[in-house]
């Protein structure tokens, strides 16, 4: 009855692991103090600070001037001097085009900051996915090779007692537990892979714990507001300011001015008050003002045609989750159906050696027999594993489809250090 006790409860673990509550604030936390999002929220305060400064007026221009005829003996000496004041003027749009690019370049910065944290939340949480499975995996092979071991001492014990042993069951069971020796070792490599993989991701060191799995509900995801989307929306925005600020190019600059002046000296002195109007010649800037315009509705272009493969990878994003969800679903449905015809054949094999194997399966062909159906068990147990670690790969991937908006409140909050 050990071996189905085992039984029961190694599919309960497998069938029950898939319903564990997920808290994502560990890994987001983590996530958060990556030097990846440090970099990123730096940039965004650069955007910032730059579009403080964005649609500024020129600064006024003063110029002074001072000067003295000598005439000699056959005339006066004059003396004059000159003061102007001229405030340039910005072009016609210039001023609120320089404003919108700015403020597309700061949407564009914490698009990106979303998408940093997107990626790095779905490398951990696929590495950490995979490191989950590959030590479920160890624990059933390891179940599997102390049941092997199990029947291979019984196997020698018999040997001992002078009863007839087939030599071929006993270098059956030696080579199935140097096979799974060789597994284990694969699998157990595998999981410190991965978990590696995980602290490369996290920037953690080798000391630090890793946080749990954690993975968005496939429900939640949309591909309006996903980072990848923000950021097209973002970089199209970008390109039609940019477009608005090449055509302001096209107009001229003006400038206007005072201008003040005194010539001579005493009772003779004359005064000159004056205003001056400049404007450039837009001759050439207007050639130059169409090709940029071209290139940015080229630019715009192409920012609306990655928004459409974004919302398009978000949509294969989830019917992929969808579809392993699926899968793992039918593998535990399938599992508790092995579990009662397993528990059925064990029990049939246990009053059969019980009361002398009449029908000649007892002795070596029954122990051959419960290792068999063990290494169902564990082939099952091994499906199922390996079905749930799709569906959380499948899952995990979805943090960078997450909303940019909860992904920067996550990103941008403060965090303690670990």
């Amino acid at each position: 009855m050990r071996v189905r006790r085992a039984l029961l409860f190694a599919f309960a673990a497998a069938v029950t692991a898939a319903g564990a509550p997920e808290d994502p604030a560990p890994l987001l936390s983590a996530v958060a103090r990556t030097p990846a999002l440090e970099s990123a929220r730096r940039r965004i305060d650069a955007a910032q600070a730059r579009a403080g400064a964005a649609g500024r007026l020129p600064d006024p221009e003063v110029e002074a001037m001072a000067s003295r005829v000598n005439s000699g003996a056959m005339g006066d000496d004059r003396s004059m001097w000159e003061f102007n004041l001229r405030q340039p003027l910005p072009r016609r749009g210039e001023r609120a085009a320089d404003r919108e690019r700015a403020t597309a370049a700061v949407s564009m910065a914490e698009a990106e900051l979303a998408m940093i944290a997107g990626d790095t939340a779905a490398d951990a949480a696929m590495a950490l996915a995979e490191a989950e499975g590959a030590r479920a995996r160890v624990t059933l092979l390891e179940t599997q090779r102390s049941r092997l071991g199990t029947a291979l001492a019984s196997l020698d014990a018999r040997l001992a007692a002078g009863a007839t042993v087939k030599l071929a069951d006993r270098l059956t069971l030696q080579s199935r537990i140097a096979a799974l020796e060789l597994a284990l070792e694969e699998t157990r490599r595998g999981a410190a892979d991965a978990e590696a993989a995980a602290r490369m991701h996290l920037a953690l060191a080798s000391e630090t714990p890793l946080p749990f799995f954690a993975a968005p509900e496939i429900s939640t995801i949309r591909a309006d507001g996903s980072p990848a989307v923000t950021l097209a929306e973002a970089r199209a925005a970008e390109a039609l300011a940019t477009g608005r600020m090449a055509r302001a190019g096209a107009n001229p600059m003006t400038a206007v001015g005072i201008r003040l002046e005194r010539e001579g000296g005493g009772s003779s002195a004359q005064d000159t008050i004056g205003l001056a109007v400049s404007s450039e010649i837009p001759w050439r800037s207007r050639g130059y003002a169409r090709a940029g315009s071209r290139a940015a509705e080229a630019e715009r272009a192409a920012a609306q045609a990655e928004g459409e493969t974004a919302r398009r990878r978000v949509t294969n994003a989830t019917g992929r989750a969808e579809r392993a969800e699926q899968l793992a679903t039918v593998a535990r449905k399938l599992a508790a159906d092995t579990r009662t015809r397993l528990e059925t054949e064990h029990e049939i094999l246990s009053r059969t050696v019980s009361v002398g194997a009449p029908s000649g399966m007892g002795g070596d062909s029954a122990v051959l027999h419960a290792v068999d159906i063990l290494e169902r068990t564990s082939e099952t147990q091994l499906r199922i594993v390996e079905a749930e670690t799709a569906a959380r790969v499948a899952r995990a991937e979805l943090w960078r489809h997450v909303a940019a908006r909860k992904l920067l409140d996550s990103a941008t909050r403060p965090v303690s250090p670990p």
